[in-house]
């Protein structure tokens, strides 16, 4: 007999979920439907491109899926689409994969620490579960305190799932903030009449020295991937990597 069904806990609110079981009667193939009760999630839950539920009130590790990750990240813009390509007019996109691919690859290439290649890769991952806020607002105490519980509580889930180091390393942070001034000087437009020196939320102190593609969704999703799949094969020099995520 398999009973498929997780988290059985008897304590607190319960929910009625439907699972399947195998027995050698009832319906023709050997499948009988019935119903347990099992802990209820906090708050509500969200699509995911996978097709299952996400509860970012609750998350757990074990149902972050980088694929998901890749995809949501891929159909996700930043500075809240106030992006555009210098040339090409019709290319208004720019993902936040995008931008986790390029933070990889100058921790490894540019900073010369390739142990940090996938915190750099997932730094943002939590924001396929839980979004984010545009840096004005998330740098204001009014809107940073209870978005913070959310976004740490998905971040621990994320780091926790990949074996991640965990608060990140400084590093990340000023990789993070080199491809930034990268994408503020090429994509952001900026009018010349306004004055930008003040009152910015970025560190220019370095500049990552890549050329911002924009790419549409489903490349970056795959600009991901591929690099994904780059970064764990060469993870247990550094870290040991989940079974359930190893090529």
């Amino acid at each position: 007999m398999t009973i498929v069904h997780k988290h059985t806990s008897i304590n607190g609110p319960k929910e009625t979920v439907t699972v399947r079981r195998h027995t050698d009667f009832s319906t023709n193939d050997g499948t009988e439907f019935f119903q347990v009760e099992v802990p209820a999630r906090k708050g509500r839950y969200m699509h995911t491109s996978n097709g299952r539920k996400y509860y970012p009130l609750d998350p757990r590790p074990d149902e972050v899926d980088p694929q998901v990750v890749a995809h949501h990240l891929a159909t996700r813009c930043r500075y809240n689409g106030a992006t555009q390509h210098p040339i090409f007019r019709t290319k208004i996109f720019y993902s936040v994969a995008e931008h986790s691919v390029y933070v990889s690859l100058y921790l490894e290439k540019e900073l010369g620490l390739p142990q940090y290649a996938l915190e750099g890769l997932f730094h943002d991952g939590s924001e396929a579960y839980n979004g984010d806020l545009i840096r004005p607002l998330k740098y204001d105490e009014l809107f940073r305190a209870p978005f913070k519980i959310v976004e740490d509580l998905n971040e621990h889930a994320g780091a926790e799932a990949l074996n991640l180091i965990y608060p990140y390393p400084k590093e990340i942070k000023i990789a993070d903030e080199a491809v930034t001034a990268a994408e503020v000087i090429q994509i952001v437009p900026k009018d010349p009449t306004e004055e930008w020196g003040s009152g910015k939320l970025h560190d220019d102190t370095r500049v990552a020295p890549y050329e911002i593609k924009m790419m549409d969704p489903w490349e970056a999703k795959n600009f991901f991937l591929d690099r994904y799949e780059e970064v764990i094969a060469k993870r247990s020099k550094y870290r040991e990597l989940p079974k359930r995520f190893t090529l």
